[in-house]
């Protein structure tokens, strides 16, 4: 939970940063700038989930043949996607920012940032198969030192080149960048390190490219991907019409969101634990581990709910004026305080069972469930925020969220573990 909740400080740092240069068109740029690289590395984020499942699965039948495979058919999948990425750059910007419709400003910004990010494709992807595999081997910890480095690398680089190197936006993404790198460095290294569990015969290097096990995995990657082809047009809807409203309603839901995605990745820590255990429980056969997987994740999801109440009721303000300190931003940010409340009592279960449903591969009903709750989230900005404004359009939010917390309950029925 620890390494994956370091993940969003990043964004979070980048928002502060440019919230600290007077001018809401920084912070709106690297809002802007982040949800196109979330969703770029989002749609193929199945890289880390569908790798920790098949890793977990593995290692739960003591297969060494499939625990180095769960490896190599990612890594190999990511390096061809990474190139993909870097070639569609010069018409993929273009139609974001045109579909943004963003301010001139604004605009000019975000392309400082993006021309630079686009280089760490490969560094990111890379990075998803081997953090994957390692939270299916249940080396977190070596998963957590690997983050937390090159987390805290890219908050330091970010700040030096803002402030001391007078960068701006592209201080902003050369310290990511170069933190990316960093981190792809060390997870080479660290592979190094656990070699033993690694088979590099030729025989496995052909096996990698099994026409029936390569369908398996991309049926798997195929449901993941639709999920977050939903997720993310959400969160493009959600952008487009915050845009809409002005730059300054941009930029105060860009601060709200921040701190979202942060609660977000606590819950997201405990859902790779269940990712793990259940993905275990699956390739062991065991019912009653995958039971207790369950509801401890549930109980430990429960108990991280009362916590953040108690910080966001305490603190919930010191958390917005650490974001920014341009005054219209801040207020608004302020009068949907609330939001930041209705989040996590609505989206923990939905969160902390998504990680189950992956480690056992059971990623239609994830599919299911958001092809059900993108087609709610468009009625509601169609509707809500056509009489409510901005405040229909976090009901909205909070809403879907509730939604698919509630959907995903319902579908356990529907899971088999025993062969």
């Amino acid at each position: 939970m620890i390494s994956t909740a370091t993940q969003p400080l990043l964004g979070a740092v980048n928002t502060a940063i440019m919230g600290h240069l007077s001018d809401a068109a920084y912070i709106a740029a690297v809002a802007l700038g982040v949800i196109l690289f979330n969703s770029m590395y989002w749609l193929f984020g199945f890289l880390r989930v569908a790798t920790t499942g098949f890793s977990a699965q593995a290692l739960g039948k003591g297969d060494c043949e499939a625990v180095s495979l769960a490896l190599y058919r990612p890594a190999l999948l990511a390096a061809g996607i990474s190139i993909f990425c870097i070639l569609i750059y010069t018409v993929l910007f273009p139609a974001y920012a045109t579909f943004m419709k963003a301010e001139g400003r604004v605009l000019f910004f975000l392309k400082q940032y993006c021309d630079v990010l686009i280089w760490g494709a490969p560094f990111v992807l890379g990075n998803y198969v081997i953090l994957g595999w390692l939270m299916g081997q249940m080396l977190v910890r070596l998963t957590l030192w690997m983050q937390i480095s090159m987390n805290v690398l890219n908050m330091i680089l970010s700040f030096v080149f803002v402030f001391y190197g007078g960068w701006g936006v592209a201080g902003v993404a050369w310290g990511t960048l170069l933190a990316q790198m960093y981190g792809f460095v060390v997870g080479l290294f660290i592979l190094a390190c656990v070699r033993e569990r690694l088979t590099r015969s030729v025989v496995i290097i052909r096996r990698v490219f099994h026409g029936k096990a390569l369908l398996q995995i991309m049926k798997v990657n195929g449901d993941l991907m639709i999920r977050t082809v939903c997720l993310l047009t959400i969160n493009n809807l959600f952008a487009t019409t915050g845009s809409a409203m002005g730059t300054t309603i941009l930029a105060a839901n860009a601060v709200l969101l921040e701190i979202i995605f942060i609660m977000a990745y606590f819950f997201d820590g405990i859902a790779n634990g269940v990712s793990v255990f259940s993905g275990r429980a699956k390739g062991e056969g065991h019912l009653g581990l995958w039971k207790d997987t369950i509801r401890i994740g549930l109980g430990c999801a429960g108990v991280m709910v009362m916590m953040w109440e108690l910080l966001l009721v305490s603190g919930g303000h010191v958390l917005i004026e650490a974001m920014t300190n341009v005054v219209a931003v801040k207020m608004v940010a302020m009068d949907y305080r609330w939001v930041l409340q209705v989040y996590p009592v609505c989206a923990a279960v939905g969160l902390v069972l998504y990680g189950m449903y992956t480690g056992c591969g059971e990623t239609a009903w994830v599919r299911n469930m958001m092809l059900i709750a993108v087609i709610v989230f468009f009625m509601g900005d169609w509707q809500l925020t056509k009489y409510w404004g901005n405040t229909g359009l976090w009901i909205t939010y909070v809403g879907t969220y509730f939604l698919e917390s509630v959907l995903l309950v319902i579908f356990l029925r529907y899971i088999h573990i025993l062969p």
